[in-house]
């Protein structure tokens, strides 16, 4: 009996249709087989194949019509859709710039794409800044374009939204997207006006929330800030199975989620950043250890705050256990650092332009035992990479304090101060604990400055300095709230910060009012380079850290400058680095238990002039030989973690967690 070819086929689309891609396949599979020249039966199989996951199968039917119909435009484009599902840019690239020749806009949109998959970003802007121009009414080509230029380039960024929004008012993406711009130009008020507008056409928009939820900590409303804290803290759940980012792992720091909601954020960013797991590149088989050859993954190799930890550790470690190399993602800023990294290495690889599959072909090709990311998912980071395994054993350190959530990451590097037994389920790695602190520091070395003029700085002579380096990101109300205290209970006492942007500081100051603190206690310090503001903080007598995430590289720099600090570590990595660092220096008792111990122990303090002038002779005398500032010594327990997780694999063994005292 005859089949009706007609009928079937629409038998198969209606399955399709309604998500049944399973027997629709099946459908034109026999129809195919009975009549293989028809070319919409196959190229509607082809389809569905796409559509199914099944991007290899589909291509093979592509191929069969190409062969017969060269120019035969829907195959190309499908097919250039099939090998960029499989990671295949470079295939698909010319096939779309043939296609994109005729300002189609599905194919300018899928060139840009094509483009930026290959890191190629210059490239993929000029395809999506061409698509907006010939199709000004497809918001695709706006969306892509300010997408590709908000991270690096705000103020192009800022032009291109604005010129989208023209054609697109209603667009929320695009609203959002100028909110997030005017949030890295510093124009705070403007920001919060986009952001809400763009929640005003779409309130489910998860990006829009994050970024008004930083633009509210950036400009101290507090108010604001804890009732839309609340409600993302609320859609977190939901905005995970949309497969969206209620929050980024790295603002998300900031903010009083638990150590759990920590980890399942990240793994939630995990999943957004790589939706579909990709194949892992091909390994060589493993050299011979000793030495383990490590690669160090980051964007980082800057005038960064990484530089300033670790900066020292490449020289530090031993070449007959551990071969460092540099694998860089981020921008060259002309400073000396990416010299000094590269002279410190094997070798320093510059994977900016590659895309991600070929960047972690490079690091397997080079044999790496073990991948160390520094960064995951801070600016210009690139965790893709990782993503495709390059190497037998990968783990996160450093940058990102928190959990990374991400499956191809199968150890944190961390210490036992900062996470206890009791935190281990903040975490989805298995946990590295090294002997003293986790942070890496340059060595110390006394200081070649004089001591700081405290006029010259704005601040008395005769008074007690308390002081907080931190970003004002990091400054949530209850920290603040908790430092007014200790001005209260130490008269004459001063709080010397960061000057916070104008918005901050007049409310700042107005909170201080209510508090019955004078507003002329509070001194803003001007940002400077990092040579000059080292050498002024020996001018203040007692660093206070924040409460909910605390101080980090600036913790080290208040200690390696003199300057004792007092914290409380709270329940969250982010809130507990001071606390390790304290432990590494051998100054424990300036940890305080809870807010409570904190306001006493910085009451008592600030009411004792020679205790603290002791406490900082203690500290002097500490310093250098003190495990915080020991590069050599931090890289021997880092070698030493970095062979015992070599050693369960080569036998056989999964991750464990292992302790190096």
């Amino acid at each position: 009996m005859a089949v009706n070819i007609d009928q079937e086929m629409a038998k198969a689309v209606k399955l399709a249709q309604a998500g049944k891609l399973k027997p629709a396949i099946a459908i034109l599979e026999g129809l195919v087989k009975q009549a293989p020249a028809v070319l919409n039966l196959r190229y509607n199989l082809a389809l569905f194949l796409l559509m199914s996951g099944r991007h290899a199968d589909a291509l093979v039917h592509l191929d069969r019509i190409l062969a017969t119909q060269p120019g035969h435009q829907p195959s190309l484009f499908s097919k250039a859709k099939g090998l960029l599902a499989l990671d295949r840019a470079e295939e698909a690239l010319p096939l779309l710039q043939r296609l994109a020749a005729g300002n189609d806009p599905e194919s300018l949109l899928a060139l840009g794409n094509a483009l930026r998959m290959m890191n190629r970003a210059q490239d993929a802007a000029e395809a999506f800044a061409r698509l907006t121009r010939v199709a000004p009414a497809f918001a695709g080509g706006h969306i892509n374009l300010g997408l590709l230029l908000v991270g690096g380039n705000p103020e192009a960024a800022l032009v291109a939204l604005e010129a989208g929004i023209r054609h697109h008012p209603n667009v929320a993406e695009l609203q959002a997207m100028r909110g997030q711009t005017l949030l890295r130009l510093g124009r705070l008020d403007d920001a919060i006006a986009g952001l809400r507008r763009a929640l005003a056409i779409d309130p489910g928009l998860a990006p829009a929330k994050g970024h008004l939820l930083r633009a509210y900590r950036e400009s101290a409303d507090w108010t604001a800030e804890e009732a839309l804290f609340s409600e993302i803290r609320c859609g977190l759940a939901a905005a995970a199975e949309k497969r969206q980012l209620a929050i980024a792992t790295q603002d998300a720091i900031f903010y009083p989620f638990t150590g759990e909601e920590m980890r399942r954020i990240a793994s939630a960013e995990a999943a957004f950043r790589v939706p579909n797991p990709p194949r892992p590149v091909t390994r060589p088989e493993a050299r011979t250890v000793p030495p383990l050859r490590v690669g160090y993954l980051s964007p980082d190799y800057r005038e960064h705050a990484t530089m300033h930890l670790a900066g020292d550790l490449f020289a530090a470690h031993d070449r007959n256990k551990v071969v460092p190399l540099a694998y860089s993602v981020g921008p060259d800023d002309g400073s000396p650092w990416r010299g000094r990294v590269a002279r410190d290495c094997e070798a320093f690889v510059d994977l900016a332009a590659l895309g991600d599959r070929a960047a972690a072909t490079r690091i397997a090709a080079d044999g790496i035992h073990i991948l160390v990311d520094l960064s995951v998912y801070t600016r210009y980071a690139r965790p893709g990479i990782a993503a495709y395994r390059p190497a037998p054993i990968q783990a996160v350190w450093l940058g990102l304090a928190a959990s990374s959530g991400a499956p191809w990451l199968d150890y944190a590097i961390v210490d036992p101060v900062l996470v206890p037994d009791s935190h281990a389920g903040h975490f989805s790695e298995t946990l590295i604990r090294l002997p003293h602190t986790y942070q890496a520091n340059l060595a110390w070395q006394p200081s070649a400055s004089p001591k700081p003029d405290r006029a010259a700085l704005g601040l008395p002579e005769d008074a007690v300095v308390f002081c907080s380096f931190n970003g004002h990101r990091k400054l949530d109300r209850e920290s603040f709230a908790l430092w007014l205290q200790v001005l209260a209970a130490v008269p004459g006492s001063v709080l010397w910060q960061l000057a916070p942007p104008q918005v901050a500081k007049a409310r700042l100051e107005q909170a201080a009012q209510a508090a019955g603190i004078d507003p002329a206690r509070l001194i803003w310090a001007p940002r400077l380079e990092r040579d000059a503001h080292l050498a002024r903080i020996p001018a203040a007598d007692l660093f206070l850290d924040a409460l909910l995430c605390g101080a980090h590289t600036t913790a080290a720099d208040a200690l390696r400058m003199g300057v004792p600090l007092i914290t409380a570590p709270g329940e969250r990595l982010a809130a507990r680095v001071a606390a390790s660092l304290l432990h590494a220096v051998g100054l424990p008792e300036l940890v305080a238990d809870g807010a409570e111990g904190f306001l006493a122990l910085a009451t008592a303090l600030g009411r004792d002039r020679p205790r603290i002038a002791a406490l900082k002779a203690r500290l002097r005398d500490l310093l250098p030989a003190a495990p915080a500032f020991d590069p050599a010594s931090f890289a021997r327990g880092l070698e030493a973690a970095y062979l015992v997780a070599w050693e369960r694999r080569a036998a056989g063994k999964s991750p464990g967690n292992i302790t190096i005292k």
